[in-house]
């Protein structure tokens, strides 16, 4: 084999290996999906426990990722280091060649595991050759994305805040609260119990929780929560484990092997509403074993109505499919001023084609870090404007949003039954202000294709945030020096990205800003 077939070889076992290897286990690493869902996942998990006992999410993951790079690496070290030590047994028979293979061949495997682990970025995060996307918008938009969640002064004027309005869930027939309990936050301590119990009394009837929330402490806590008080409420968990969301063509007996586990934790006899949770694809949503377990499970009693939740890349996709097959009587969406331009219209229609009940989450916007602190001094309560916001549409059944302090019983409740007001959309037009050029709304990508010198403009603010309202100034530069194509072609281009932002962001402009900033001459 010569040198450059070598070469190539590398190159291809490489990319081969980090796009269709590694780049999907990170992919399904970030669904947060059941150990079930990649090979040797008990055993993996079980290994991994033996670590940390106190892991609460799927490592197989993030480890089968690894050794995808690591494979990658000694494939390349065995292949330079052969080459090498063949060439200098031919030169110079009598050198030692041991220690100059390893050497070259470390440098082989490490440029190996370099590329693939390139390509496997491209394939999770960046979302290249998946047609819905990538994570990474959505780890930095929706999932990590700082939010304001509480304001910084309990307002007297709050207290004592009661649900003041209640809505029509769809073709479940129940009226529900329009603020509904999330339980992804509350644990044990931290007055966990107390804020559950407080909000019911104040006239939640619906609370969501999920058997991957707080490794089920959150269905264990809501269990004790809700005693004597459970025929009054509208319950909704996933078909999930403490570990993660079960996988497309889990058994139907491990389906509901889990939703009869959640049951216990919660210490009820049956759930309203059970969820295909956090769905990446038509195939995990459609999964005639899931739809199996519930017809059985509905049969039994034990759970009411079905329905899926999504905040993906394929989030547009995945919510047609959903609308389309008539099974699902709720859906659950990623919901906030600003994000995916089409979702109202995908809202309405799952209203008027299936009468499905609709709940908006990630109801909070992510923001800027530094720049939070001015804005909330100046802010009313972002959180409320926020979530009569959401409430206006008035497709949306109810807003679900994680109550994790006692103040967020008065403080969000005061905004249940409210109108919108133009002071409401003035403190949602002021948080757009701080954030505009920086924050990138997530799975949106309008502007991508308008950019005929393929520069990836969300990956440049991302870098420029870094920069301006992190504080990681060396860190923003030295991502920003490694991207393949840098804003400085925006200098002598036309422009045609102009416009193309749902947000109203300059593109052309702040991108050659931020080369000035991350790149200073």
């Amino acid at each position: 084999m010569t040198g450059r077939t070598r070469f190539l070889v590398i190159t291809a076992i490489a990319l081969v290996v980090g796009y269709f290897a590694a780049g999907e286990f990170l992919y399904r690493m970030a669904i947060g999906l059941d150990p079930s869902g990649f090979p040797l996942g008990g055993a993996v998990q079980r290994i991994a426990l033996s670590i940390d006992p106190s892991l609460t999410v799927t490592a197989a993951g993030m480890v089968w990722g690894i050794a995808s790079i690591l494979a990658v690496f000694g494939v390349g070290f065995w292949l330079t280091r052969g080459r090498v030590r063949r060439r200098v047994a031919e030169t110079d028979p009598g050198r030692r060649s041991f220690l100059t293979g390893a050497a070259m061949g470390s440098l082989g495997g490490l440029a190996a595991a370099l590329l693939s682990s390139v390509a496997a970025g491209l394939h999770a995060f960046l979302g290249v050759g998946r047609g819905g996307g990538g994570w990474s918008p959505v780890l930095q938009g929706v999932v990590a994305a700082d939010v304001v969640k509480t304001h910084p002064d309990w307002n007297a004027e709050w207290n004592g805040s009661r649900i003041a309005s209640h809505r029509r869930f769809g073709r479940t027939g129940w009226n529900v609260s329009d603020i509904v309990l999330g339980t992804g936050q509350i644990k044990h301590g931290d007055n966990g119990e107390r804020i559950a119990r407080l909000a019911i009394d104040r006239g939640i009837n619906y609370f969501d929780t999920s058997p991957d929330y707080s490794g089920a402490g959150s269905e264990i806590l809501m269990g004790q929560a809700i005693r004597g008080v459970r025929d009054q409420l509208f319950i909704a968990t996933k078909f999930c484990t403490p570990t993660g969301h079960l996988p497309t063509g889990t058994s139907v007996a491990h389906y509901i092997e889990a939703v009869e586990a959640s049951l216990g934790r919660l210490g009820t006899d049956y759930v309203d509403l059970c969820h295909v949770h956090s769905v990446d694809s038509v195939d995990r949503m459609m999964d005639e074993n899931v739809h199996e377990a519930f017809d059985r499970l509905k049969q039994q009693g034990k759970v009411r109505f079905m329905g899926f939740s999504t905040h993906t890349p394929n989030l547009v996709e995945v919510v047609e499919a959903g609308i389309e097959s008539g099974r699902f009587d709720v859906m659950m969406v990623a919901y906030h001023h600003g994000i995916w331009p089409v979702l109202p219209e995908l809202i309405r229609r799952a209203r008027q084609e299936q009468d499905m009940g609709v709940v908006a989450m990630k109801t909070l916007k992510g923001a800027k870090h530094h720049g939070l602190a001015g804005f909330r001094d100046q802010a009313d309560v972002y959180s409320q404007a926020a979530l009569r916001w959401t409430l206006s549409n008035p497709d949306i059944s109810c807003a679900v949003i994680s109550f994790f302090e006692l103040q967020h019983v008065d403080e969000y409740l005061a905004a249940s039954g409210k109108s919108l007001t133009a002071a409401d959309l003035s403190i949602l037009q002021s948080y757009d202000a701080q954030i505009a050029g920086t924050y990138c709304a997530p799975h949106c990508g309008a502007c991508l294709d308008s950019c005929p010198e393929g520069l990836p403009i969300n990956d440049v603010l991302r870098h420029r945030m870094y920069f301006e309202d992190y504080g990681r100034e060396q860190e923003a530069m030295r991502l920003y020096a490694n991207l393949d194509v840098q804003a400085s072609v925006c200098a002598s281009c036309s422009a045609p990205c102009q416009g193309s932002c749902p947000l109203g962001i300059s593109i052309r402009e702040r991108s050659l800003e931020t080369h000035e900033l991350l790149m200073p001459s």
